[in-house]
């Protein structure tokens, strides 16, 4: 689990993201910030952060896409990440449309200092909370290799990483223990894949 909470702020007014951004650095949490100008600049980064703070109606975006096109082209991302979004924006016609891309919550400006902060607390517990969770869920998952006629459950969070080579499979855990065994990758039981490095070698 990290520490370290990923917050973007994307909105079209410079001084809206300089106040956003004062109102987050107020906040007791240790934190990354970056900020956005469009929708359009945004995307490619997708759902590389925990937390979103993004206004819907935005200028300046040479595709014209606006923070709610973005929020649902987040939610379309075929990622196990999604960020929680807190849409922050100077009208509440948009706040049914907010909800139904799975918005944490809607910000009408000028934003309220003691609200900004009621929101964030709640945003950043459910973040971390999220973050526990697949820790946890990661300690239960365990590789299946054979071993001595039968067959052998390794914690995920206990390989380092594992290589292939000349149809042996080598494990290196990480309490320095080595365990040699014949086989291919792809015919172990378990959903291993981004839970470890594994490495393919001459064969």
């Amino acid at each position: 689990m990290t520490d370290t909470v990923k917050i973007a702020v994307c909105d079209d007014e410079k001084n809206i993201r300089a106040y956003l951004v004062s109102l987050i650095n107020r906040q007791d949490i240790e934190c990354s910030i970056m900020e956005y100008a469009s929708a359009d600049e945004y995307l490619p980064d997708g759902s590389e952060y925990d937390l979103l703070f993004l206004d819907i109606e935005m200028g300046g975006s040479g595709a014209g896409m606006d923070g709610m096109e973005l929020a649902r082209n987040i939610r379309g991302m075929d990622t196990g990440r999604q960020p929680v979004i807190v849409f922050v924006t100077g009208y509440e016609k948009y706040v049914y449309d907010a909800f139904d891309v799975g918005a944490f919550q809607y910000l009408v400006k000028p934003v309220d200092e003691q609200k900004f902060a009621e929101v964030f607390s709640r945003a950043v517990r459910q973040i971390l909370s999220g973050q526990i969770a697949s820790e946890s869920e990661k300690r239960r998952k365990k590789l299946v290799i054979p071993y001595a006629g039968g067959s052998k459950a390794i914690p995920f969070h206990d390989i380092y990483y594992m290589e292939s080579r000349n149809h042996n499979i080598v494990l290196y855990l990480k309490s320095g223990t080595l365990w040699n065994t014949m086989g291919k990758l792809e015919t172990w039981k378990g959903n291993w894949q981004g839970s470890f490095t594994a490495y393919t070698g001459a064969t």
